[in-house]
């Protein structure tokens, strides 16, 4: 089963899994989608998303475990911080992929698992706790990202910082994709974690 809130990505990764030999029997793009299947389907292997926009794979994990334990779950995402790692394996997922990561990488860590590997697997290079990354924000993304914090709406933002509220949308997209981030709450929760707003 592939939960991604990404079309596209959950297609293609469909399509790399049946040339290696892995049947898809369901896909979901958010956790209630996700919950709903697997209180009825019990795949081998569940390849997850952290953000699914209504939660977490996470959660989606955390909830599964206690009445499917049997199901392997592969996080897939962009997400590279040691804390979101940590949680994944503390709730029992058997690997950590990140999605800069080659395609047959995550199809190797599903091999693996079907043949009878228990051992935690990452793939891709996990930033160090606590070091503060370089999103490569330029300085009038930085400006929109303060008032983002701020809770400062795009016409709002496009008035104090003399833009249209047009361009500050084309900023907030940059923002959003410079942090990996889907939406405002994850832009602003990433920014402070990494210090770049304060709370």
């Amino acid at each position: 089963m592939i939960v991604d809130d990404h079309p596209l990505l959950r297609s293609g990764l469909a399509s790399a899994m049946a040339s290696a030999g892995f049947e898809v029997i369901a896909e979901a793009s958010s956790k209630s989608e996700a919950l709903a299947i697997l209180n009825n389907l019990t795949p081998d292997f569940c390849v997850i998303d952290l953000n699914l926009g209504d939660g977490t794979g996470i959660e989606v994990i955390k909830t599964m475990m206690n009445t499917k334990k049997e199901i392997k779950y592969v996080v897939l995402t962009m997400n590279d911080e040691q804390s979101q790692l940590d949680l994944a394996r503390d709730c029992g997922a058997s690997a950590y992929v990140l999605k800069s990561a080659p395609i047959d990488e995550l199809i190797a860590v599903l091999s693996g698992l079907a043949a009878g590997i228990k051992k935690f697997k990452l793939v891709g290079k996990i930033n160090p706790q606590n070091k503060v990354k370089d999103f490569q924000l330029t300085a009038k993304e930085m400006q929109v990202l303060q008032l983002l914090g701020s809770g400062a709406t795009a016409s709002v933002m496009g008035r104090q910082l003399f833009l249209t509220e047009a361009t500050v949308k084309t900023h907030l997209a940059a923002i959003y994709r410079k942090l990996s981030a889907s939406n405002r709450a994850q832009a602003i929760s990433i920014a402070i974690k990494n210090k770049l707003i304060t709370d």
